[in-house]
């Protein structure tokens, strides 16, 4: 199976296994008697694993290559993910969230540092965009296979059939082999104070971190915001919380296309940024989606807020590979860490903002983080080298290998 088809299954199954409890949390808010506020702890719970060793994690996928590391946090989660029902506390269901965080915390290093080595950078935002981009497909196949395990076994069940795809997963990627021309693992030392000091990795931070604020909103609450604030049925909630993420979907991977046309340097910088009006429009369409008056209507803007998302999806996903090709696996960790704070905020403002001040607060908050992103990439985003490269290998005429980075032979 091709590589990239392959990493995008793995993200897949991550989302997957992060959605499953948004649309078990109104069944075990009923349960536990919780509020939106101690859900909201527990929504967080995954991302404060999650960021915990995301560098970590990734200095080993930069120094022992991505496949064995990928292959033992898929495991990790997996397990977690089965376990997740044990707990009957909010505290030991938190902790069970962030000890699945933790396993999922090498997924972006993991993928990135693979796909590196397998594609030449004309194709960087396609395959990194595909890969992404499973974190808005997770929720179109999660969300109402989720319903339909909720309805007809309960709540826990969800958890132990999406940790199952995990492990079923594994024998796939243990039979990926190293192609003719796939460069190798990076021994060198990562230049962090060249990466970290410069102003095109914060403004790429900034931006990845507005994009993850907006989606971990939406895949965090947007169930219980369908059901509770729009009143709507089990199957109309289903079917209204996937499609804003299937459109996701299918504006992430459009953009990319387009980006890959633009070509490297600056013309790659400029396009960047050119995707960051649709942008600006998703926020629109989420203040729009708030004051909508009737269910279908916040549905309908929420899917066009989705897929503008879905535009600046390739410019921080491609971005690790861009401003750093041979130390990718490292410097997405970092990018990911600072962006998935977010992921650690959102869930617990959002919950508190709808519970002190009603929705529309939390659609605005949400609308004003995704302005500070586009501001800080504006200013000082682009999509050049930043560190010393290698010679790229001389261009070749099968398709995958023109344009490579000269890393020495080894292993994935």
């Amino acid at each position: 199976m091709d590589v990239a088809l392959l990493c995008f299954f793995a993200n897949l199954i991550a989302h997957s296994d992060r959605v499953s409890i948004s649309v078990a949390m109104p069944a075990m808010m009923r349960e536990s008697g919780w509020d939106t506020a101690e859900a909201g702890w527990v929504l967080s719970g995954f991302f404060l694993g999650y960021t915990l060793l995301m560098v970590p994690v990734g200095m080993l996928a930069q120094r022992y290559g991505p496949k064995p590391v990928f292959a033992a946090c898929m495991s990790w989660w997996s397990l977690f993910t089965v376990l997740t029902p044990l707990p009957s506390s909010l505290a030991g269901l938190t902790a069970m969230r962030v000890l699945l965080g933790v396993g999922e915390s090498g997924t972006a290093s993991c993928i990135n540092g693979t796909l590196v080595r397998w594609f030449p950078p004309r194709e960087y935002s396609r395959a990194t965009a595909l890969c992404w981009s499973a974190g808005y497909a997770g929720p179109v196949i999660a969300v109402p296979l989720a319903t339909y395990l909720l309805h007809l076994f309960g709540w826990r069940s969800i958890f132990y059939v999406f940790g199952l795809a995990g492990f079923l997963w594994l024998p796939l990627w243990r039979k990926v082999e190293p192609g003719p021309e796939m460069p190798a693992l990076v021994t060198e030392p990562v230049p962090w104070g060249t990466i970290l000091r410069s102003s095109s990795i914060w403004a790429l931070f900034a931006l990845h971190f507005s994009s993850n604020w907006f989606f971990y909103f939406m895949i965090s609450w947007l169930p219980t915001y369908l059901s509770s604030e729009r009143q709507l049925s089990l199957p109309q909630m289903a079917a209204g919380s996937s499609l804003p993420f299937l459109c996701a979907w299918v504006g992430a991977n459009l953009f990319a296309q387009l980006l890959d046309r633009a070509g490297p340097g600056k013309s790659r910088s400029r396009a960047c940024k050119l995707l960051l009006i649709p942008y600006s429009g998703s926020a629109l369409c989420l203040m729009a989606a708030s004051a909508a008056t009737s269910a279908v209507a916040a549905v309908a803007l929420l899917c066009a807020a989705m897929m503008l998302l879905g535009s600046i999806t390739p410019v921080f996903s491609s971005g690790s590979l861009d401003l750093a090709p041979r130390h990718a696996a490292a410097v997405a960790s970092a990018q990911n860490t600072f962006a998935n704070l977010s992921g650690i905020l959102a869930p617990v403002v959002i919950g508190y903002l709808a519970k002190t001040n009603g929705w529309p607060a939390a659609f605005t908050v949400t609308a004003l983080v995704v302005a500070a992103g586009i501001a800080c990439y504006a200013l000082r985003g682009r999509a050049v080298s930043i560190v010393r490269s290698y010679p790229p290998h001389k261009d070749r005429t099968s398709a995958g290998t023109a344009g490579r980075h000269n890393f020495p032979p080894s292993k994935l």
